[in-house]
Parts: structure tokens; C-alpha cells; sequence
């Protein structure tokens, strides 16, 4: 029993001297940067540059009755997780040209056999960045030219994102160029998402690490596009996928587009909309018997109409209507692909709290942000959500979400942060084991550099 308990305590052990030595880089990297910069100055004529930046974030989350229905089979009634994630990022540049690698180490400890644990949350040691730029000075429309591994965050964030709440990010391998036309922005990407490893339980529950990589069989093809105002932001992507020897997908083959409009009114007013429409074919599992290609016909739609209330308080009303499917027997699929977005923003909490994913949803709410003083701001949310198309014999309404978030940036370079959500669940969701309302409670600090 006492050397269980000693091994049990090894990943802790082994992460406390990491924890020290990023808190030393932390505090050495403006004076090795600084370094850096003048060595290199008296070695290349003041021509390259280095910039080193990066933080340190810990987060602490509880939540008590999972959201989604489930029994004790599958998972305990409370979960508690502390999160770390470290992250250092150095960009050299001469001229024209920079090289920039970004190394990230994501864990996750108290964990109690959470099956909703995974590789999105843990990510062990990782250089999540590594590409080079070039801004060509002979070409008048093209700005950049970026080649490797990087993060890419789009428009609305709802297609193609980088994380912020969520532990473990979200990379691409491929090429994306920049452009300027007319004064339009444009973006065009050839990308292949990459897999995080390690994905089984057992590795991620103990932090272990493994390179993460891309595969062939799965590419992103498409454009991100602004008007000279950013008003107007137009995104198109075409994902195709197929099985691979170390790859089982869905054979996604879909093209998407989004077209998301903003305007501001007089007396402070503003509005917003998102429509997106989404094509092609898929299959409704990743099995290897599952031979058949289901016409996709989904869609989303995001709008809001706001206004700001004080003169630090801006209140919108805003509605989701996202297309889902509740039958699986016939040869089409409505539910929404949201490809490689992010929801926290429009659902509440991930990670430990999970929130509701992109389909098959409806809601109406409300949404307050307030900067009270420039070292504060707070977050108030609303929502009633349903089902778009109920599973059978079940009601469709899920319930009413509020969501409260307070940062106070104490310095600076430190930010505290403090937040909950509370699901009084509908009867859509009082199934399982857990049909209580569900609680969740976070607090984190972040400290940049």
C-alpha cells in the first residue's frame, strides 16, 4: 500500500522540479533574450533579433453532476482538476525572414478518472509551433509567407482556432500565404491538422509524452478573407479525409462557408451575424466496416444585437440555431461539423465542465461584458438552450446556463481569474444517474513574460 501510494505520487514528484525550473525561466528569459540580442548584434550588424515571451498558467476546476447524461458506470458524480500549462515562445528574425518555435507543456493533476480527460487537456512537452515566415519585399500584393507548424485563429473562431480556455492548443502543418487585394485581406491555407499524443487514458491520466503529427490522408484546403473595414469576414474551406494505415476518420469530404457580418448603429448599438453552410459527404462512424458515404447537409447560424449600456458595460442579446440529426438509420447527415473551431466562448467552460458542442442546438441569451476599471473585467451569461432535433422519446429542452467570469490583472504581467457555471437542467436532461443541476467553479492566475 505504501509504495502504491509513493508511485501514485511520482507525477506530481516529477512535475514540482518542472514547475521550479519554469518559474526560474520565467524570471532568466528577459535577461537571456536581452543576451541574445546584443550578442547577436555584435555579430550581425544589429540585422537579427531575438524575442523571447511565453507564461505560466495554473487553473483549478470542480464541478459537481456531469452536464451530459451518464451513469456511475461511466463516471463520478464530482470531478476536480488542477491544470498547468507553460508556455515559451522564441521568434528570431533578420530582415525580412523569422523562424519561430513555440514549446508548450500542458498537464493535468487531481483528476479523478475523468473519462472526458484527454489528449486536448494533457500535452506534455511540445513544440506546438515551428514555422518560418518570409514577407517578400518585391511583391506588391503578397505580405507573408509562412511555412512549418503553426496556429491559426479565424474570424469568429467558430471554424478554424487557437484555444484560450481550453489546456491543450490546436496546431496545423502546411503553408498559408497573406495577401492584399484592393485593400481586402486575404488569407489562402493548405494545411494538415495535427493529432496530439499520447490519446490513450492510461498515458494522459500519467502526463506522458509523445511527439504529436499530422497525416497526408487528412488536409485543409481554403481562404479566410476581410474587407478593408473588417466588417466583412468570408471563410471557405474544403476538408477531405481518408483512412490511413494509423488514421481511422469518418472520411469527412466537406466544404464549408461562412459568411459573418458586423455593423455598428448610432446611440452605441451594434449587431452581428453568422450564417454557415456546410456540404459533401461523411460517414456516420470511424469503424472499419463502415463503408457508407452519407450525403451532409448542415448549417449554423450566430447573431446578436447590442448595446453599450455605461459607459464600460456592453450588453447584446444573441441566438444560436445549429443543425443537428437524431437518426442515424437513414443515408443523411444534418448534424453541423464545426471543424476545428472553439466553443468557449459561445457555450461556457470546456475542459472539466465540457459545455454543449456545436450542433444540434438552439438557444436564445443574454451576454454582459463590463471593464469597471482598466485592471478588471467581467463576464455575465444567459443562455436556454434545446435540442434542434430531440433524440426520440426525449424532450428537447436542455435547460438554462449562467455563467459569471471576473479577471483582475494584479500587475501587468499576473492576472487572476475567477468564474462558475450553473446548468438547471431541462427535461431534455434529467436523465441518468445524475440528473441534478450541474455546479462548476474555476479559478486560475497567468503569469506572462
Amino acid at each position: 500500500m505504501l509504495m502504491r501510494s509513493f508511485f501514485s505520487r511520482l507525477p506530481l514528484l516529477f512535475a514540482f522540479p518542472f514547475f521550479l525550473f519554469s518559474i526560474a525561466l520565467i524570471i532568466l528569459s528577459p535577461l537571456a533574450a536581452d543576451n541574445a540580442l546584443a550578442e547577436t548584434a555584435i555579430h550581425n550588424d544589429n540585422q537579427v533579433h531575438v524575442d523571447v515571451s511565453g507564461s505560466l498558467r495554473v487553473r483549478y476546476e470542480s464541478l459537481h453532476n456531469p452536464i451530459f447524461p451518464t451513469t456511475r458506470e461511466q463516471r463520478e458524480q464530482n470531478n476536480e482538476r488542477i491544470s498547468t500549462r507553460v508556455i515559451v515562445n522564441t521568434t528570431v528574425s533578420y530582415n525580412n525572414i523569422s523562424a519561430t518555435l513555440d514549446v508548450r507543456d500542458s498537464r493535468a493533476f487531481l483528476d479523478n478518472n475523468d473519462p472526458t480527460l484527454g489528449a486536448n487537456q494533457v500535452n506534455t512537452l511540445e513544440p506546438v509551433q515551428f514555422y518560418v515566415s518570409y514577407a517578400p519585399t518585391s511583391l506588391a500584393t503578397i505580405n507573408a509567407i509562412k511555412v512549418g507548424r503553426m496556429e491559426l485563429d479565424y474570424g469568429s473562431r467558430r471554424l478554424l482556432a487557437k484555444t484560450v480556455y481550453r489546456n491543450a492548443t490546436n496546431s496545423y502543418d502546411g503553408v498559408v500565404v497573406d495577401a492584399t487585394f484592393s485593400q481586402w485581406n486575404v488569407s489562402g491555407i493548405y494545411i494538415q491538422p495535427v493529432v496530439r499524443f499520447p490519446s490513450d487514458a492510461a498515458s494522459v491520466d500519467a502526463n506522458e509524452r509523445a511527439f504529436d503529427k499530422s497525416y497526408s490522408e487528412r488536409r485543409l484546403f481554403g481562404a479566410y478573407i476581410t474587407s478593408p473595414d473588417d466588417n466583412i469576414k468570408l471563410q471557405s474551406y474544403w476538408l477531405k479525409e481518408d483512412d490511413g494505415d494509423e488514421l481511422a476518420t469518418n472520411n469527412r469530404d466537406l466544404v464549408t462557408l461562412s459568411i459573418d457580418y458586423t455593423k455598428a448603429f448610432s446611440h452605441g448599438w451594434k449587431g452581428n451575424v453568422e450564417v454557415v453552410g456546410q456540404t459533401g459527404t461523411a460517414r456516420e462512424t470511424r469503424a472499419a466496416d463502415d463503408t457508407l458515404d452519407k450525403d451532409v447537409r448542415a448549417y449554423m447560424l450566430f447573431g446578436y444585437l447590442g448595446k453599450k449600456i455605461t459607459a464600460n458595460t456592453f450588453l447584446r442579446a444573441e441566438v444560436d440555431y445549429i443543425s443537428g440529426d437524431n437518426d442515424t438509420s437513414d443515408n443523411r447527415i444534418e448534424n453541423f461539423d464545426s471543424l476545428f473551431g472553439v466553443r468557449r466562448f459561445d457555450f461556457g467552460p470546456t475542459d472539466v465542465y465540457q459545455a454543449m458542442p456545436r450542433r444540434n442546438l438552439k438557444t436564445v441569451g443574454l451576454r454582459s461584458i463590463s471593464k469597471p476599471a482598466s485592471a478588471h473585467h467581467v463576464l455575465l451569461g444567459y443562455k436556454a438552450m434545446w435540442y434542434q432535433k430531440a433524440p426520440e422519446s426525449v424532450d428537447d429542452f436542455i435547460g438554462h446556463q449562467v455563467e459569471a467570469r471576473w479577471r483582475y490583472n494584479v500587475l501587468p504581467n499576473l492576472r487572476l481569474a475567477i468564474g462558475g457555471a450553473y446548468l438547471f437542467k431541462g427535461r431534455g436532461f434529467e436523465r441518468g444517474d445524475y440528473s441534478d443541476n450541474s455546479a462548476f467553479v474555476f479559478t486560475g492566475a497567468m503569469y506572462s513574460f
